[in-house]
């Protein structure tokens, strides 16, 4: 599995997650049209450029995309940072969740990253089982951005 940070010819390959529903009912409970992709995928760009840490194209070892990854530390407090996954469906049930968590727990040691966390819709039990596995614990289950979230932590210091 390669982690290559997304730049301008990926597009299609984020879209592709992004405008389908079978992946976005539990992330947004909604498609994203072509042109709010886009303009997500820029800022994504731009963060690239800035910071050593950003979002991902997973693709496997024929170099065909699998999946989305993102590895983004806290404004307010860098030694926080969020992880997140999207998967094409082809590709769920795999493993390719867990692996992408690994290496997103690895990267963000190398980082200095003290804590990791994690979004998610309560009722997708693929993603609670994959972070749980990797030691994640809820921390704060409720309404976040107008749709249902949980909240999962994993503190790194205890993890070395």
């Amino acid at each position: 599995m390669n982690f290559v940070k997304y730049t301008e010819p990926d597009f299609e390959h984020y879209y592709a997650l992004v405008s389908n529903m079978e992946v976005m009912k539990q992330i947004t409970e909604r498609e994203i049209p072509e042109q709010e992709a886009r303009t997500q995928f820029e800022s994504m760009l731009d963060y690239n450029l800035s910071s050593a840490c950003g979002h991902y194209r997973v693709s496997g070892e024929d170099g065909a995309g699998v999946a989305y990854a993102k590895l983004i530390p806290d404004e307010a407090d860098p030694t926080r940072a969020e992880i997140g996954y999207m998967i094409l469906p082809e590709h769920w049930g795999k493993g390719q969740g867990t692996s992408i968590a690994s290496r997103l727990i690895i990267q963000a040691q190398a980082a200095g990253i003290g804590v990791l966390y994690a979004v998610i819709d309560p009722s997708n039990v693929a993603s609670r089982q994959i972070l749980t596995r990797q030691n994640f614990v809820s921390t704060w289950t409720g309404d976040y951005d107008g749709l249902p979230g949980e909240i999962l932590e994993l503190n790194l210091q205890m993890k070395r």
